[in-house]
């Protein structure tokens, strides 16, 4: 599963899109099917295990000190939001890269990378958790559950920079549909989970000699 997330935090400011693996696999998946075209950013906790937060430039940004800071912001609090141990800080540092910085050798565990270059790497700091903003991106999530490596790889083939931009434009309302759906599954399963347990409470204990 791969997570959308559009950073807008006023009108004044053009959307970016941000993007995260549900897991560590999936996180290996965004840096093995990455490609240039896509101008990605990636933010990690330091010191922390955290997701592996991308964002994505815009066609007319050529590095990361041609991003509004209020974009950077949020991905430092969507960042840090999604460490356990950073999560709990007052303050956290995040290392922020390009993509192409990544290294990821056969020998590595999912979710370990390394650096080409260390002078491409830079360290930010993310203060006390924000949850209006966390709530604001949580709002504009989509996900892509089905099929991810094989859209990761028809994304790389492309290298169409905007390619998952059109992906999202195009089946946006079928997403949301099959994500609202999980979560009404979800909620009856525990309903049903909880009638059960409930059921079991109430039977009385029967002791046959």
């Amino acid at each position: 599963m791969v997570y959308f997330y559009k950073s807008q935090p006023s009108e004044d400011v053009s959307p970016h899109w941000l993007i995260t693996g549900k897991d560590k696999f999936e996180n290996d998946l965004l840096i093995k099917y990455g490609y240039r075209e896509l101008q990605y950013y990636w933010f990690h906790a330091d010191k922390y295990s955290s997701g592996h937060i991308y964002l994505q430039l815009r066609p007319d940004e050529k590095s990361l000190q041609d991003v509004p800071r209020e974009v950077i912001s949020d991905c430092l609090q969507l960042c840090k939001s999604e460490s356990i141990q950073g999560n709990k800080l007052q303050q956290c540092t995040i290392i922020v890269t390009p993509w192409h910085n990544l290294r990821k050798s056969g020998y590595m565990k999912p979710g370990e990378v390394s650096f080409k270059r260390m002078k491409d790497v830079q360290k930010m700091e993310c203060f006390a958790r924000d949850n209006a903003v966390l709530n604001r991106l949580k709002k504009t999530r989509i996900e892509v559950t089905e099929e991810v490596e094989k859209l990761l790889h028809e994304a790389k083939k492309s290298k169409d920079g905007e390619f998952f931009i059109n992906f999202l434009e195009t089946n946006r309302e079928r997403l949301l549909k099959e994500e609202a759906e999980r979560l009404a599954m979800k909620k009856q399963k525990k309903k049903k989970k909880k009638l059960l347990d409930e059921d079991q409470e109430s039977s009385p204990n029967l002791d046959v000699e």
